[in-house]
Parts: C-alpha cells; sequence; structure tokens
C-alpha cells in the first residue's frame, strides 16, 4: 500500500465527511457584550470587528442560514453557532435554531451565557432553544469563582460593577438550562469550557469539580490556550501551558483534523480554510455560499488539495499551515475534543435523565 494510502486509512475522510462536511462552523456575529482578554475579537488584539462592521458584516443572514440548513439537514450534520460576538445577541437566533432543527440539523452553541436570563424574556428565549431540541449548549465561562470570572469574562468597556452578581446571574442560567431540559424532557447537552490561561492558575481543577459536582453540567471542556498566530496581537505568554509553544517544529507529518471534518463560514459567505484562520485570509481560495452548495466547496478542488498535501505529509509546504502555532503545537490532531465530548456529556445526559425523571431520551452519539 503506498504512503498516501496507507495515510488515507489512518486519517483522511470519516465516512460521515465523505460527501458533507461533520461540522459546520458558522460565525454567527460579531459584536460582543464581553470583552475577554483571550478572545481573538476584542478590542485591542485584532481588527477583525472593524472589517465586518465596514462591510455590513455583523450578522449572519437569515437567508444564508436557511440555507445552509436546507442543505445540511439531510446528513445530520452539525450548525455550530460561534464566531467574533455572542450568537444571543442575534435578534433571529432563535428563529433560525428553530429553523434548522426542523430541517434535520444538529445545533451546537457556544455563548457566554449572558443572554439566556434571568430576565423572563432572556429566560423565555433559552426554553424555546431547549424546546426546539437544541443538541448542546456550551457556556464558556473560564472560571469558577466571581473575582476570577471578573478578569476573564468582563463586560466590553471594562470590569463589572458587582463581580459577585455578574458571575451568579451567569452560573445561574446554566443552572437554568439544566432544569428546563428537565421539565421538556429535552436530550440537550449542557456543557462548560474553560481556556487553560495564565489568569486561572492554581484555580482549574477546582474549576473543574465546581461545574461538574455542585451545577451539575454534563461535561467540562478545557481548551489550550490559542494566540491564533498573526491574525491577532495575543502573546503566547498568556497561556497556562508554559510549554505548548516553546521550540515549535518547523514541519509536521501527521495531518491537521480541521480540513477532514469542518467547515468554517462568516457572515459574508464566505469559507475559511479552518478555524486558525479567523481573519478568513484563505477565502479568496474558495467558492463564496451565497453563489454555491456547501457540498461543491467541501468537494472542491482547493478543499482536496490541502487534504492531498497534509496526507502526503507536506502540510507545512501549505499556506497558512505552514505558520500554524495550534498545529505544530499539536493542538490540532486527530485526538481532538468534540467527539468525545459527545460522547462523555452523552453518557451523562442519558444517567441524569434516567435517575431524575426515570426517562430513557433518545441521545446522539457520534460513530468517530
Amino acid at each position: 500500500m503506498s504512503q498516501i494510502k496507507e495515510a488515507e486509512k489512518q486519517y483522511g475522510l470519516r465516512q460521515d465527511a465523505m460527501e458533507f462536511p461533520m461540522m459546520l462552523v458558522l460565525s454567527i456575529i460579531y459584536p460582543c457584550n464581553f470583552g475577554c482578554p483571550s478572545c481573538p475579537y476584542t478590542d485591542g488584539n485584532s481588527e477583525i470587528r472593524t472589517f465586518y462592521r465596514e462591510r455590513d458584516g455583523d450578522l449572519f443572514p437569515v437567508e444564508l442560514w436557511n440555507k445552509i440548513a436546507a442543505e445540511a439537514g439531510p446528513y445530520g450534520a452539525w450548525m455550530r453557532c460561534t464566531g467574533g460576538g455572542e450568537p444571543m445577541l442575534h435578534p433571529h437566533m432563535v428563529d433560525m435554531i428553530e429553523f434548522a432543527k426542523r430541517q434535520g440539523c444538529r445545533v451546537w452553541m457556544n455563548t457566554n451565557g449572558s443572554m439566556m436570563g434571568p430576565h423572563p424574556k432572556h429566560r423565555r428565549k433559552l426554553e424555546r432553544l431547549i424546546e426546539a431540541g437544541i443538541d448542546l449548549i456550551e457556556f464558556s465561562m473560564d472560571a469558577a469563582d466571581a473575582e476570577t470570572y471578573a478578569k476573564v469574562r468582563p463586560p466590553r468597556g471594562g470590569p463589572p460593577r458587582d463581580p459577585k452578581g455578574w458571575f451568579e446571574n451567569h452560573v445561574g442560567n446554566i443552572r437554568a438550562a439544566l432544569e428546563l431540559r428537565k421539565q421538556h424532557v429535552k436530550p440537550t447537552r449542557v456543557v462548560v469550557s474553560i481556556i487553560r490561561q495564565e489568569l486561572i492558575e492554581g484555580k482549574l481543577d477546582e474549576a473543574v469539580q465546581f461545574y461538574l459536582k455542585e451545577v451539575g453540567v454534563d461535561e467540562v471542556i478545557t481548551r489550550k490556550f490559542l494566540t491564533w498566530d498573526d491574525n491577532t496581537t495575543i502573546s503566547h505568554n498568556k497561556a497556562l501551558d508554559h510549554h505548548l509553544y516553546a521550540d515549535l517544529p518547523t514541519e509536521r507529518k501527521q495531518p491537521c483534523v480541521w480540513p477532514f471534518e469542518r467547515l468554517n463560514v462568516d457572515t459574508l459567505g464566505r469559507v475559511a480554510l479552518c478555524g486558525q484562520d479567523v481573519s478568513f485570509r484563505t477565502a479568496d481560495k474558495f467558492p463564496n455560499l451565497f453563489e454555491h452548495t456547501v457540498q461543491e466547496v467541501w468537494r472542491g478542488e482547493m478543499f482536496d488539495w490541502y487534504r492531498k498535501m497534509h496526507l502526503e505529509g507536506r502540510g507545512a509546504e501549505a499556506w497558512p499551515c505552514r505558520n500554524c502555532s495550534a498545529w505544530l503545537a499539536g493542538v490540532r490532531d486527530w485526538e481532538h475534543g468534540w467527539l468525545k465530548v459527545l460522547k462523555t456529556s452523552g453518557e451523562h445526559l442519558r444517567e441524569v435523565m434516567a435517575k431524575d425523571l426515570g426517562v430513557e431520551v433518545e441521545i446522539y452519539n457520534p460513530k468517530g
């Protein structure tokens, strides 16, 4: 068997990604109500938000979302709501997710949780998401005490006036999501994510246990600290894992997993090679999704070329892969987290629903 065939067997497109990406990572919105220091979009870290504002690209267009959802639904693909800002600030976010679920899509939302309560109007939006059967809500928390949370997750414009209330309101929204899924008997995974940054040094393990044991979420994701390379001015020195970016190799033979599973789309319908390219500088290499289908782009000549380069062990020859600190540091590898998160959180959810309600809920678990 040739080297390329061996690589395709070991890596390559998973069965679920042969025709269509397993996950569509969608930049739902660029404005945000938080000013997190580790975020690549925060004022001072990059000019990305200015770029989209100047092009009327603050919000993901509803018509583009519906077009993608209609195509993704028959594949059961994931639509991941994330991007440069808080998705729940999008005025049509709940309607869009309800539409996607009716098409058969799976939906994963990354959120700071601030727009899910405690105000009744916001709490009702959270309830509608649960009622619609959203598959996973990831609350980006990054800390489990009010003092640290106020530093890593401050409101845009400065520190909160009441750090304790700021923290407790958002933890309360997580608890509300857990309670609402029980009330409606819905298989929505509720997870928390924490970025491994210097500001939580000495507090990470305690934070993980707080959310798992005291709050009762299904999983806690600890994410490696990313600088997004020359897309931002963020320094490696802020990483909790100080060794992570030290002495990076100049090449890496193992393929990067991103071009084999996920497709990134911005508010202008542009496609990027991967999630590391938060500025979408590779967008001119791919067709725009306003004029083309997801499948045409996914199995198009350019994506297949990048996959071939990585499978041949030549990924470091391709731009921007050759400068990607995340790939060279081993952050983007084949033992990555999202499939594991689905498995672990799904098992916990099944146990909780059986124990607390005496019901068995149908929970999707991936094959991969």
